[in-house]
């Protein structure tokens, strides 16, 4: 029945500027019948429309203030291009022969040819009143926005004239985008509400867009989150203004100066007939000196109405002279409220759980509605809303990390850690730290005190296979987090620069859900701190500071690795927060080790665990000669026993570069 409604109205506002537009073309067609009756007369003389027209057309969506709003569509073109009487009729009687059918005859009528029934600027210059030359330029608003359009514009004033069917379409009611703009542009409906930093931002941009006495073109650049958000704000900041908006690409604009120049221009029009403002979705800025502006940077330029560029990150200072705003980082209240109102009646749902939620992930706004909606589809009687809430939570998060790093699914835990207690100790205080940093921080006021190396850091030392991806595996399973493994030495790039940005990429993804980052090999990065001889050296200590800046500000747990903690500098040492020392294996744990890697299932046959553990090998060796010893006693169809163990230690040792001592095998060879 709405709908209904909606197109009843509609049917009636179209009508009435049909009815407009037919008496509008019947008054100007009198002219004509007026000329042709006294055509032997002396034509009026052209005049100037200096006094008749503003220099420069409106952007769409600025306020006119102390006029009256044009009440039909012809109104509104001829205020929004600025046309002048003699412009206004023109562009009426270039209408005509789509509107009367007797439009050609009149028109040949008049001009004393009847091969030459159809309008043409001549005839325009001897029967409408007011003329002027300038209507007829390439840079008047008829041509400019290709409003009228000749048939051979060689023959400027015999030429047949013909409006644009876009235009034409306008003008009786019925707006559209023109069909040469699709698939370059996509509409972006009106957003939903906005957290309050949101809005705010999005109120400036639509302030910038209509303010009065701007010194330049109404162009903005819009940096931060994600692509949705910005292009939400955006939405919202025209939806203010009054416009809609439409999004083209960066690297789909064109680059040759006439399809530029074209595509301009057709925009400009197109902007102010819907109106509409543009976002240019802008690609990855470089980070190199400000170049000459390219050909896409050239057609923003050429723009007048309202325009914004969006991009991850601002582009490079000096690049432009457009105003710069960045989207606000949504706090932990704000997260909050965005849950509580996407999980609002969800059975079950507790504050608690919802104040876990908004301390662990930071997520977009839309990004947190479409993992509350995903909890509410999947709940059934018997599941925790909460739970599904945070497994979503961590599905949404961990797209923008799986191309950047190893996800290790957790499922370890305690009792599959052989450590000392004193080990086991410090990870539980790990563990503490960021389970209960909402607390801390937020609800008992440390954050305004300590203001910064608020993140939770570790590093874990000692050998390989000694269980420090284990205990990180363990941690992460405590926390309900994701565990990625970041293998620092292909972060790390000879290019100055480089890792520095592939540094950030990581911990701006990893920040959406607070996952738990392990930085594998740190002695990649962190060695001694090095003696400056020149300019790599200087950068190399730089994106050590930088790694370490991060780690601290990271809302998760960051990790590092080494198996050489006497080279780490004593002055990064002291930026790290807990330090966790991986022993080499003693027997006893080496034997605790054996009695566990072996399943309950695995047939066997003799197995000595105080014998294996002769071997002075690794927890990480140790796993791999168990189930090379399984494969060999499965291929032979019998139980596992001492002599596979025995031919399995020989390959490690082998890939070890290592030979089996008479004490490793003495007593069960």
């Amino acid at each position: 029945m709405a709908t209904r409604r909606r197109q009843d109205r509609e049917g009636l506002a179209d009508e009435s500027h049909r009815q407009s537009l037919s008496a509008a073309v019947a008054a100007v067609l009198a002219r004509v019948d007026a000329h042709a009756a006294g055509r032997t007369a002396e034509p009026a003389p052209p005049s100037t429309p200096e006094t008749t027209r503003t220099a420069e057309p409106p952007a769409p969506g600025t306020r006119r203030t102390g006029r009256r709003q044009p009440a039909t569509a012809l109104d509104a073109l001829a205020a929004s291009f600025g046309l002048t009487p003699f412009e206004r009729d023109v562009l009426i009687l270039a209408a005509a022969p789509e509107i009367d059918p007797t439009a050609a005859a009149r028109c040949a009528a008049a001009g004393g040819d009847p091969g030459r029934g159809h309008p043409t600027f001549s005839l325009a210059l001897a029967a409408l009143d007011r003329p002027h030359w300038s209507a007829l330029t390439p840079v008047g608003p008829l041509r400019r926005f290709r409003l009228v359009e000749l048939d051979d514009e060689t023959a400027l004033t015999a030429s047949r004239l013909r409006i644009d069917e876009r235009v034409l379409h306008f003008l009786v009611g019925v707006p559209y985008l023109d069909v040469r703009l699709h698939g370059l542009l996509t509409r972006v409906g009106p957003p939903g509400e906005l957290p309050e930093p949101h809005e705010r931002c999005a109120a400036e941009l639509a302030q910038g867009w209509s303010a009065a006495g701007l010194t330049g073109p109404p162009h903005a650049e819009l940096s931060g989150a994600d692509r949705r958000t910005r292009w939400e704000i955006a939405s919202a900041a025209a939806h203010r203004s009054g416009l809609g908006l439409y999004v083209a690409h960066r690297e789909d604009l064109p680059t040759e100066p006439a399809e530029r120049e074209q595509l301009a221009r057709l925009w400009q029009r197109e902007a102010i007939l819907i109106p509409a403002a543009l976002l240019v979705e802008d690609g990855e800025p470089a980070r190199e000196q400000p170049r000459s502006p390219n050909g896409a940077e050239a057609f923003l330029a050429s723009l007048a109405v309202p325009l914004v560029v969006s991009g991850d990150e601002p582009r490079p200072a000096g690049a432009s002279d457009r105003a710069r705003l960045t989207v606000p980082t949504l706090g932990p209240e704000e997260q909050l409220g965005i849950w509580t109102e996407a999980l609002d009646g969800a059975p079950g749902i507790a504050e608690a759980e919802l104040r876990a939620l908004a301390a662990q992930f930071s997520l977009p706004g839309h990004v947190i509605r479409s993992a509350a909606a995903t909890a509410r589809r999947t709940a059934e009687k018997d599941q925790d809303v909460g739970e599904l809430a945070w497994h979503a939570g961590l599905v949404e998060a961990r797209m923008s990390l799986d191309e950047l790093g190893r996800r290790v699914e957790p499922r370890a835990d305690w009792e599959d850690l052989v450590l000392e207690e004193r080990q086991r100790a410090t990870l539980r205080e790990i563990v503490a730290h960021v389970r209960r940093r909402g607390t801390v921080y937020q609800e008992w006021g440390f954050e305004s005190v300590l203001r910064r190396g608020l993140g939770v850091t570790a590093l874990f030392a000692g050998g390989s296979g000694t269980g420090k991806t284990l205990a990180a595996e363990v941690v992460a399973g405590r926390l309900g987090v994701d565990l990625f493994v970041i293998d620092l030495s292909q972060v790390v790039s000879k290019y100055i620069g480089e890792t520095e940005k592939n540094l950030r990429r990581v911990f701006d993804a990893a920040e959406r859900g607070g996952a738990l980052l392990l930085f594998d090999e740190a002695d990649a990065l962190f060695g001694k701190r090095s003696e400056i001889k020149d300019s790599h050296d200087r950068y190399a200590n730089l994106e050590v500071s930088y790694l370490l800046m991060r780690m601290e500000a990271y809302r998760g747990l960051a990790v590092l690795t080494t198996n050489m903690k006497k080279a780490l500098d004593p002055a990064f040492m002291r930026r790290i927060r807990f330090v966790v020392d991986f022993p080499f294996p003693g027997v006893p744990e080496r034997a605790e080790i054996w009695r566990r890697v072996i399943p309950r299932r695995t047939p066997s046959e003799g197995l000595d665990p105080e014998r294996l553990a002769q071997l002075t090998v690794a927890g990480g060796s140790i796993r791999n000669i168990a189930l090379s010893a399984a494969f060999l006693a499965a291929d032979e169809g019998c139980p596992v026993q001492m002599r596979h163990m025995l031919a399995a230690a020989r390959t490690e040792y082998l890939k070890l570069e290592r030979s089996l001592s008479p004490s490793e095998v003495g007593g069960w060879v």
